[in-house]
């Protein structure tokens, strides 16, 4: 699973939080709801710096969107 700037396709799930859209292709829908959700962080960790997708939102405790995650 990845993230980019990009424009939705036809086919393409499309979603707001916090102000920000999201695009998502169907068949990573179905993973991210099976999982759980999705966490989107920023690490800034020494050589370690840019974002960082999860799976499984649901397994931290969290069933929706919320500081730094979106289910």
């Amino acid at each position: 699973m990845g993230m980019a700037l990009d424009e939705p396709n036809e086919n393409d799930s499309t979603f707001e939080q916090d102000n920000l859209k999201f695009i998502m292709d169907a068949d990573v829908e179905s993973v991210v709801e099976q999982s759980g959700g999705v966490i989107i962080d920023y690490v800034d960790d020494g050589f370690r710096k840019g974002y960082s997708l999860r799976l499984g939102a649901a397994s931290d405790g969290c069933s929706g969107c919320g500081s730094g995650g979106c289910g």
